[in-house]
């Protein structure tokens, strides 16, 4: 540290100062009248690797000597924990132990005091949260999480408590206070209370920030204004009493029957005649089959829901597993370790129904922030892919880090529910309060939304979300037009029923100037045209439900840039039904637009050409056109795409 540290420091402030101050050089305009000042990008990335190169080796030696400390200390604990084999009853392992090393298990918190001992004995299924609160008062906070660690009973007690209350907690009363009414999945109301939680937060001491993150977790783990590293600290505690309680749940669905006893069960109950008892049972195995599940209606059978049970368990238990690499460093304070470098950093973790998530993914500090909202069909067993995607964008992007956002409960089926304007409106007006909680102004950060995630970014960008750019990824439409009051008072244009068909230049709080580029993209072939077209079905047709669609169609909208979806690396063109899920999978042209955009790099503009005729079409619509060459995203905007 003593020679690596300040080299370090050195080389990371020149990063600093070039990405502030990126090299430029002069271009044709596109009239081609005089010229104009873009940035050289191939200057940058020359600069900007010859300052990475010593850094990494800097930092990548300072890791391993990192590693090697944790690895040790880590021996000396497992040596500890061994002396204590698991299902050894106090008494027996005390009659075994020489008093002073017994002693100095109970320092450590490997096994408890005589008092904690005694209070253990006290807590059973049968308490409330706020009963073992006032249990644990006498408990330091210091010896707390270990308390915890080896008593998952209190823990499941403490995780299950998502909106606490207890006037005799001065600390939580005074935080409702500030917080204010908030949603059933304890969500703020009003995002102009989060500035006033994140400066509440940042007035308490370390010890007190422990004691609500080891009492409070689900409140703590989820409340917008909270940092980063304390919201991770409390939602891990949430993950491990998840993962128990998952396995208790497995265990029993396995005892129930399978999805064909259960269907030929019910059809020995069908009345009528053979023939009316056949077209039912064929109807029933029809309405059962995956397909319909996901396109039709999700009826949460039993072998689905077995699936899914497994799932989480994997899931769950990679969140709790060490990956080194994953940051530069620890995140610690007064009270001790925050948030290792080899932890997942999540932000949002409640396992009911499908289940509410985010995780940060890369480097904490990172100058530019991408933060992803998938689509329909998405829940706490599946969106571990998306989170595996986004984290690999980081790992080839060092400046960028990325958040994967589930935030509200999203449409189990296409029909039955992924149509209905609430999944925008609720979904928008969450992912607004949660960027506003990140307090990311300082940094480039980017709302991507793919599916029905596209109209979730789409709306909170109606509502004013203070980001730089949205990507909407074959969205289910944009948010604008859609037939629902806004929640906000935002001056005369929020004052009709219906959202504007323009975003609004100002953010949430009516005062702060927005200046946000807007891209979309879409392969030909995806069904989704079909939902971005409901403003368009709504005139034509007549008699749509006012809570149906999700916008205009950002296509040919004047706000969008659209770009390219292209091919996959190895030239077959991203088209038909599929492409609706490829556009979000690596190894292609959709892609790396997602990456260009995010990163603020390259991407791929959207072209077409006027045949003789007069008809537009792609120019990806000709099997032998090469491609067309990336372009830096600062060089499109709406005007001029």
């Amino acid at each position: 540290m003593t020679w690596r540290g300040p080299r370090l420091k050195d080389l990371l402030a020149q990063i600093d100062a070039l990405e502030a101050d990126k090299p430029t050089m002069e271009i044709p305009t596109d009239s081609g009248v005089g010229t104009q000042v873009v940035t050289d990008f191939a200057a940058y990335h020359r600069q900007r690797e010859a300052l990475e190169r010593p850094a990494s080796e800097h930092r990548d030696e300072l890791a391993a000597r990192d590693r090697a400390c944790r690895d040790a200390l880590a021996r000396v604990d497992d040596d500890l924990e061994a002396l204590v084999p698991p299902g050894t009853s106090p008494q027996f392992l005390r009659s075994l132990v020489p008093g002073g090393a017994w002693g100095a298990f109970q320092e450590s918190g490997v096994v408890d005091t005589s008092a904690e001992a005694a209070l253990a004995a006290r807590i059973t299924e049968h308490l409330t949260a706020t009963q073992l609160r006032h249990l644990l008062a006498g408990i330091p906070v210091d010896r707390l999480e270990s308390f915890l660690a080896r008593h998952p009973l209190a823990m499941g007690i403490l995780a299950d408590s998502y909106l606490p209350r207890d006037g005799s907690d001065a600390t939580l009363t005074r935080l409702w206070e500030i917080v204010g009414p908030v949603s059933d999945s304890g969500q703020v109301g009003d995002p102009a209370v989060i500035a006033d939680i994140r400066a509440f937060w940042q007035g308490l001491d370390a010890d007190e920030q422990l004691r609500m993150r080891l009492l409070y977790p689900g409140l703590v783990g989820r409340l917008d204004g909270i940092p980063v590293a304390h919201r991770a600290a409390a939602n891990r505690l949430l993950v491990a009493s998840a993962l128990e309680q998952e396995r208790i749940h497995l265990a029993w669905l396995e005892t129930l029957p399978d999805n064909a006893t259960q269907l030929e069960q019910l059809r020995a109950t069908l009345p009528g005649d053979p023939f009316s008892r056949w077209v039912a049972g064929k109807v029933m195995d029809g309405l059962a089959s995956p397909p319909s599940q996901g396109l039709l209606h999700d009826f949460r059978l039993r072998d689905g829901e077995l699936a899914r049970s497994r799932s989480r368990i994997a899931f769950y238990t990679d969140l709790l597993a060490a990956r080194p690499g994953l940051r530069a460093q620890d995140v610690t304070d007064a009270s001790g370790m925050l948030l290792p470098s080899d932890q997942r950093a999540i932000l949002l973790f409640d396992p009911r129904g499908d289940g509410l998530y985010a995780e940060w993914h890369g480097d904490l500090e990172a100058a530019n922030v991408g933060i992803f909202v998938p689509g329909t069909t998405t829940d706490m067993a599946g969106i571990e892919v998306y989170a595996r995607r986004m984290a690999g964008i980081p790992a080839a992007v060092e400046t960028t880090a990325m958040v994967t956002w589930m935030g509200i409960d999203l449409p189990n089926a296409v029909v039955a529910d992924a149509t209905q304007t609430r999944y925008s409106s609720d979904g928008g007006a969450a992912l607004l309060r949660f960027v506003e909680g990140l307090d990311l102004r300082d940094r480039t950060v980017t709302a991507v939304g793919h599916s029905a995630g596209g109209g979730i970014v789409g709306y909170a960008d109606v509502l004013g979300m203070v980001v730089d750019r949205t990507f909407l990824v074959a969205p289910s439409g944009s948010g604008l037009g859609i037939n629902t009051p806004l929640p906000f008072p935002f001056g005369e244009w929020g004052a009709e029923p219906d959202t504007p068909s323009r975003y609004p230049a100002v953010a949430w709080d009516g005062e702060t100037v927005r200046s946000t580029t807007r891209f979309t993209m879409t392969a030909p072939g995806d069904a989704i045209l079909v939902a971005q077209a409901s403003e368009d079905v709504r005139f034509w047709v007549g008699g749509v439900p006012d809570d149906w669609g999700h916008g205009l169609d950002p296509n040919d909208h004047e706000q969008f840039v659209r770009l390219e979806t292209g091919r996959w690396t190895g030239g077959d063109r991203l088209e038909g039904m599929e492409s609706h899920s490829w556009v979000v999978t690596p190894g292609n042209d959709a892609w790396n637009n997602i990456v260009g955009v995010v990163s603020g790099g390259q991407v791929i503009p959207y072209r077409e050409e006027r045949r003789w005729w007069g008809s537009w079409h792609n120019v990806y619509d000709d099997p032998d056109y090469q491609g067309t060459d990336p372009v830096p995203i600062d060089a499109l905007s709406p005007e001029a795409p």
